[in-house]
């Protein structure tokens, strides 16, 4: 019995399960993102109309994120394209869709790199 606890948590902790490594997803009201070298804390950010989501510089390197339809971006907030360790971007969300969301310096559009989706509202 004592085999199979260790085993699982093992599992959880190499898949990334707590540690909010690349490809974890997160919901909630209010939620904090980290921007690490070349990866996003979580890839799926599920909030409610009127959510917040709160990017922070994680890494040695510059990083943002940037909707891939041009209707927000950290920028627009911190007032410059490169946010580095540290550095914090609030913004709210009031329009309910879908969202791809890229760095501008490490992936793009499409969705490949540095990538993710961000959901406003039901979906």
């Amino acid at each position: 019995m004592v085999v199979l606890a260790v085993a699982s948590i093992l599992s959880f902790v190499a898949c990334g399960g707590g540690n909010g490594g690349n490809g974890d997803s997160i919901e909630g009201g209010d939620v904090v993102v980290g921007m690490y070298d070349n990866r996003y804390q979580y890839t799926e950010i599920r909030i409610p109309v009127g959510g917040t989501v709160t990017w922070v510089g994680a890494g040695r390197n510059p990083h943002n994120a940037h909707d891939a339809e041009e209707t927000w971006s950290t920028q627009s907030v911190f007032g410059s394209p490169e946010m580095l360790e540290g550095d914090r971007a609030t913004l709210t969300f009031d329009k309910p869709g879908r969202y791809t969301f890229f760095c501008t310096f490490h992936g793009n559009a499409q969705g490949a790199g540095m990538s993710g989706v961000l959901i406003v509202g039901d979906e």
